[in-house]
This record gives structure tokens, sequence and C-alpha cells, in this order.
């Protein structure tokens, strides 16, 4: 099972409009797809509610947990709870423990998606421990920018810390993107000059459909409105992009 934490320290980057469209897209080619919303906010568990399984995320972070995948429709969520924000004040143990529980679950789905908080708390650290790939969302403004070195260099002192070397960065990518922002525009070519090779090769572009697809709790390609098919071209694109990654790396390319 590979598994991608998406992930950034900020809020309001799109974490969870990425994460639930790239569930989506994963069940939609007959992968069974596991999502863990560790974020109190709980707006990737209100969106994807339909998909509860029995599992809290909170529990995956207890020993000897197994999730129970449900058996229609190849998507199983893990909701968020209150009880979360008790685990930042847990025993350090439970860092290691989401990995293992994940592990359990391995032989039960090919994929498994995890929204973050915008925090970097116990379960920040452990989602970041589990994942065997990682992508970052960020947005095109200046204090998005300057904190782009501190997002790395978390990333990889938790790899080396909890000695996973083998995760995977997929990139930063660019999100919320505002195109007829020069000074947006003018953040993305200084994020490409400073930091082109951690750039993911994509960008996913502020557009209303997505606030719809939310309410509406489905994917923006399946909306009728011309924006949101266009928003939907784009967001596709960029997650076969991302799942072509992971199997690539998978596969060693």
């Amino acid at each position: 099972m590979k598994t991608i934490v998406i992930n950034n320290q900020k809020g309001g980057v799109g974490k969870t409009t990425l994460a639930v469209h790239l569930a989506w897209f994963m069940a939609e080619t007959n992968l069974r797809v596991l999502v863990i919303d560790v974020d109190t906010q709980s707006n990737a568990s209100d969106t994807l509610r339909h998909y509860a399984g029995s599992t809290l995320a909170a529990d995956l972070f207890k020993p000897g947990i197994r999730v129970v995948p449900r058996d229609d429709e190849g998507l199983t969520l893990a909701p968020a709870d209150s009880s979360l924000t008790d685990l930042d004040r847990s025993n350090a143990d439970a860092i290691t423990t989401l990995q293992e529980n994940l592990a359990i679950a391995s032989d039960q789905f090919d994929a498994c998606v995890i929204d973050t908080p915008p925090s970097l708390g116990l379960r920040s650290v452990g989602c970041l421990v589990a994942a065997s790939h990682v992508l970052a969302p960020i947005y095109l403004e200046d204090y998005s920018i300057k904190g782009v070195k501190g997002l790395m260099q978390t990333v990889i002192g938790v790899q080396r810390r909890y000695g996973r070397q083998d995760t995977k960065f997929l990139g930063l990518l660019p999100s919320n993107f505002n195109t007829k922002s020069p000074r947006q525009r003018t953040h993305l070519e200084q994020l490409l000059r400073e930091a082109g090779k951690y750039v993911f090769p994509g960008q996913i572009v502020a557009r209303d459909g997505y606030a719809e697809a939310v309410a509406e709790r489905l994917p923006v390609w399946k909306l009728k409105r011309r924006s949101a098919q266009e928003a939907g071209r784009e967001i596709r694109a960029v997650v076969a992009k991302i799942v072509a990654q992971m199997e690539g790396a998978a596969n060693g390319a």
C-alpha cells in the first residue's frame, strides 16, 4: 500500500481539496483507497462522509488497530473527531503506531491518502513517518515562499530522525493559484528559480468550481458548469501525474 501525506504547516493552501480529489481519482481507477483525516477541522471528513468506515482517525494512533474496508465504491474514510487534539499531548510512541497500523492494513488497501492539520504536532509527525510519499501544496504569497525552506527542513528532518529515508518527496505544488495576479506569477517564477527541483510539475488554479464540488460532495469533474469542467480537467491532470509518480517511485523509476 502506498501512503501519500498531503502536508503543509499553513492553512488555506488547498490540502483538503487536493486530498479528496486524489482519493476520488484513485477510486475511479479501481484502487482500494483509505482516506485518513487527522485535521480536527474535519473538512475532508465532511466532504467524504458518505464513505465513513467504522474506524476513527484517532484510533489509528492506538496499537493493534485494524481498519475494516467498506464493501462498495472503493473508498473508506477514517474520519476526524475531537479526540484528535488529545494525540498531540500523548506518548511519543504514538508517532510510530500509525505506521504500524497502516502496515497491518496494507493487505486491504492499495493506497492511503492522509489529510493533515496546519500545524506540526505529534499527529503530523506520525503521518510523515508513516508516509511512503509526501506532497506539499503551497500558496504563492510572500509568507508561503519564505516558509518553503522550513517546510523542506521539516520533512527531511522527520525522515532522518525516524529512519525513513525511503520516503519520496513528490514536491511543492502551487495551489489556489491566481493566474491573473502579477504578484503570484512573479512568486511562481521565483520559486522555480530557487527551488525548481522541488516543485511538482503542475498547478491547481483557483476556480469557483472547487467550492461547489465540496458543497455537493462530488469531484469537480462531475459537475456540469463550464468553470467546474475546466477545473476538473486541470485537477485530473495533476492527480494523474501524482499517481504516475507514486507508481514510478514504487517501480524504481
